[in-house]
């Protein structure tokens, strides 16, 4: 929201008051009432100056520019400025703001003589945007005709002027007007509001209904519709006064009759519409909502599909616009328009809500409408255009309007126990009557009910006021978060042992894997269900966004891994190397069996590629592969708990490549996965030819095996044993399996154990797999006998030919 402080100023009572742009933001904020920005638009306009088109011609060698000669100064042999300009809204004779040499414009933008495709420019001829005094940057901007040629803009603008932008909260609509801001400002400088006269109109011999008739299937969503005729206008430009406030906050003034709606709106807060009477060719105007999907050309020349739902506007059975949001092309004003049916009406909010978020299409009226209009404004803002359309253009009223809902409109009144006022804000001393005063600032009347009871009677424009937490928070608010005297609460400590550990084994996985040479990634808890289906887990277990902050974000993670992914991606394209990333974060889970629905599990995934380490002239270049990930597991694990993990082939996993990846156990539960990234994926998502390694664990199984203290062996003062053993078996006997068996047999007396060697091929047969073990057997007390160790050893050799069909190869 935008607020020129000149425009401001009419609605006051002192017209001469002063106001101090950096005081006034500061109050505004301290209010609730965030100030983002303070803006002097006429500033650094110095060398723009009013300049005549005298005369243009099509460029010789661009289709898509022109050739003007402009004059910037008054008298017969003022000179003309030879400038290239490629908008198409500038003809001979047009008044238009000019940048000559030695301009600088917003941005930066410093304006020197140069040559645009072999034709020299001196200068520039500007659109609103680049002198930052409105969005539009589709056409040169038009001055007035009577604007003194050679006068520097910024007089011609009024260097006085400075708007306020604001960032409002969606509860204060009332805000989002000229009139809402004037009643916050009014106390702060100590003024009054000027009390506006009501418009006083004739009873016209016609009854406005003998011209048009007004039907709201549903009052539900449109509470209020009023409607009036205005016959006897004529399409022309807006008085200066009114381009003046419009461009002051942004708003390009189109005619006379879509200005004065576009001022109403942000004076008072309530989007008008006109029609073309003539284009309402049933008589009958209707509110109802979309029934089936139709299309619709809005006024901007934009196809839509419709919905059903949306509510529309109609002639009879045809639309002619989508109600709260903007007009269609079929009933526009039009240069030939004598007579028009203005509307000011109040839709239901959340219908606007969803209709503009569907179709990603957001107005000035929309803004308004989605957050709630005052059902009491709505005919004062009718009037109040109805009677600028009268008195400045002579257009002929229809008395009494149509109106849906003239006489149900009640204003609520709310009991506030002041006992609740004191005991929540802490102003302990605050009487009702200095609580009466405080609301009276803000145009909220109230009275004395009783000793401890405030009736409170809450106007209609405010919207936001419903309980009497509202009305405590609305007085804290005026008198000053900053006035409220501070009051420490005592009470008892708590301290969760389990969420103090649950942190502390979290950071230690984070330290651990840091130590290891990988970087911490920290992602949105939020994704895409697309992200989820190419690198992740899809299905029914996901929890999803009743009001996603986009289509990127409509999901909760059930995996870690997309985000890990996606980093990668971002990285690779701007040419990073050898990333090794991991992210510690919950994933979520749809479970009935939770309280909340939903199942939260800390898990830790990591991401790896390109080189083990970075390139040096005397280290040989080694790429990471599946085996470098389970390492990295390997030892957080062994660091954070007691347990060993196990790793056994999956199966059907999309993502993963078939035979470089493994399902990660503990004991018999599944608790992560490890592998390279598909080699189709790679190629095609990730666009790279290195190997992507991914793995995730579930911190949480692990967290009850931590290893809570660091117990240190003195190394064995005896030699031990050593030997190797070389095995042939199965193919699908795993080297964890044989592994345990060694570990189980070899008991205390297994001081060491390595494989080796893996081989297949040329002498073992086609099903058979050999493995080789290297194996220490000793103890602290004492030297192993050699019959001892070879005792053992037969031992090991035996469980391994009855467990696993293990065969000694020689």
């Amino acid at each position: 929201m935008l607020l020129s402080l000149n425009w401001l100023k009419d609605y006051f009572a002192k017209s001469d008051v002063r106001l101090d742009p950096k005081e006034l933001a500061e109050q505004l904020t301290m209010r609730g009432l965030a100030v983002s920005s303070i803006k002097r638009p006429a500033i650094g306009l110095e060398h723009v100056v009013a300049g005549r088109i005298e005369k243009i011609e099509k460029h010789p060698n661009a289709d898509r520019l022109s050739v003007t000669w402009v004059v910037v100064s008054e008298g017969e042999n003022a000179p003309r400025l030879q400038i290239v300009c490629g908008a198409k809204n500038i003809s001979e004779g047009d008044i238009v703001p000019v940048a000559v040499e030695g301009a600088v414009l917003p941005g930066n933008l410093e304006i020197k003589n140069t040559t645009l495709r072999g034709v020299d420019s001196h200068g520039m001829l500007c659109s609103g945007k680049e002198l930052n005094l409105s969005q539009d940057s589709q056409g040169i901007l038009q001055l007035p005709k009577h604007s003194q040629i050679g006068r520097p803009l910024a007089q011609l603008l009024g260097s006085d002027d400075t708007v306020l932008e604001f960032e409002l909260t969606p509860n204060r609509p009332d805000c989002l007007s000229v009139l809402g801001l004037a009643r916050e400002i009014a106390p702060l400088i100590r003024t009054k509001l000027r009390e506006a006269k009501p418009a006083r109109f004739r009873i016209s011999p016609h009854r406005t209904s003998a011209i048009v008739k007004v039907e709201v299937d549903d009052p539900g969503l449109c509470p209020r519709y009023v409607a009036r005729v205005i016959d006897g206008l004529k399409v022309a430009e807006s008085p200066e006064w009114i381009k003046q406030r419009l461009q002051s906050v942004g708003i390009r003034s189109v005619n006379n009759i879509v200005d004065i709606t576009n001022f109403v709106m942000y004076e008072y807060g309530q989007p008008l519409h006109a029609f073309d009477l003539r284009k309402i060719e049933s008589g009958t105007i209707r509110v109802s909502a979309c029934k089936a999907p139709m299309d619709f050309t809005l006024l901007s020349g934009e196809r839509l599909e419709l919905k059903e739902g949306d509510i529309l506007i109609q002639d009879g059975e045809k639309p002619i616009a989508l109600a709260g949001i903007m007009g269609g092309l079929n009933s526009q004003i039009a240069e030939d328009t004598t007579s028009i049916v203005l509307e000011s009406a109040a839709f239901l909010p959340e219908q606007i809500r969803k209709t503009t978020k569907r179709l990603g299409l957001h107005t000035e009226s929309s803004k308004r409408f989605e957050r709630g209009v005052d059902l009491v404004g709505v005919a004062a803002a009718s009037e109040r255009a109805a009677s600028l359309l009268r008195d400045s253009f002579g257009g002929n009223v229809y008395h009494p309007p149509i109106d849906t809902n003239e006489t149900t409109i009640r204003e609520l009144t709310i009991a506030a126990d002041m006992r609740d006022v004191r005991k929540l804000t802490g102003l302990y001393d605050l009487t009702s009557e200095q609580a009466a005063e405080v609301l009276e600032e803000i145009g909220i009347s109230s009275h004395k009910k009783s000793t401890n009871i405030l009736s409170v009677r809450i106007p209609s424009f405010r919207l936001d006021l419903r309980e009497t937490v509202d009305i405590v928070e609305e007085i804290a608010r005026i008198i000053g978060y900053d006035a409220i005297p501070q009051h420490f609460a005592i009470s008892p400590a708590t301290y969760d042992r389990f969420d103090e550990g649950q942190i502390d084994f979290e950071n230690r996985a984070r330290q651990s894997l840091a130590n290891l040479g990988l970087r911490e990634a920290i992602h949105y808890s939020f994704t895409s269900e697309a992200n989820l289906k190419n690198f992740g887990n899809g299905g029914n277990t996901l929890v999803r966004l009743l009001n996603p902050i986009s289509e990127e974000m409509k999901v909760l993670r059930n995996t870690l891994l997309p985000s890990l992914v996606q980093t990668y991606l971002y990285n690779k394209n701007r040419k990073v190397k050898n990333q090794k990333l991991f992210e510690v974060a919950r994933v979520y889970l749809s479970d009935a069996q939770e309280e909340t629905g939903v199942k939260e599990t800390t898990f830790v995934s990591g991401l790896i590629s390109g080189s083990t380490h970075p390139r040096s002239w005397n280290t040989q270049q080694n790429n990471v592969n599946f085996y470098t990930a389970k390492g990295i597991l390997e030892s957080l694990v062994r660091q954070l708990t007691t347990v060993f993990l196990a790793f056994e082939p999956q199966k059907n996993h999309q993502l993963f490549h078939p035979n470089r990846s493994a399902v990660i156990k503990l004991g018999l539960r599944e608790i992560g996965i490890l592998g390279e990234i598909h080699p189709y994926i790679r190629s095609t998502l990730l666009e790279t030819d290195e190997a992507v390694v991914l793995f995730e664990l579930n911190l949480d199984a692990l967290k009850k095996f931590e290893r809570t203290t660091v117990r240190f062996k003195t190394p064995s003062r005896f030699p031990t044993s050593e030997f190797d053993i070389a095995l042939l078996v199965d193919k699908h006997i795993t080297c964890n399996a044989l592994v345990d068996t060694i570990r189980r047999v070899g008991g205390n007396l297994l001081a060491g154990l390595e494989m080796f060697d893996v081989y297949e091929g040329e002498k073992i047969p086609q099903d058979k797999k050999g493995l080789a073990f290297h194996l220490s057997l000793g103890t602290t007390e004492r030297t192993l006998l050699d019959e001892e160790a070879h005792q053992l050893r037969e031992k090991i050799t035996q469980s391994l030919a009855e467990k696993h069909g293990a065969q000694l190869r020689t």
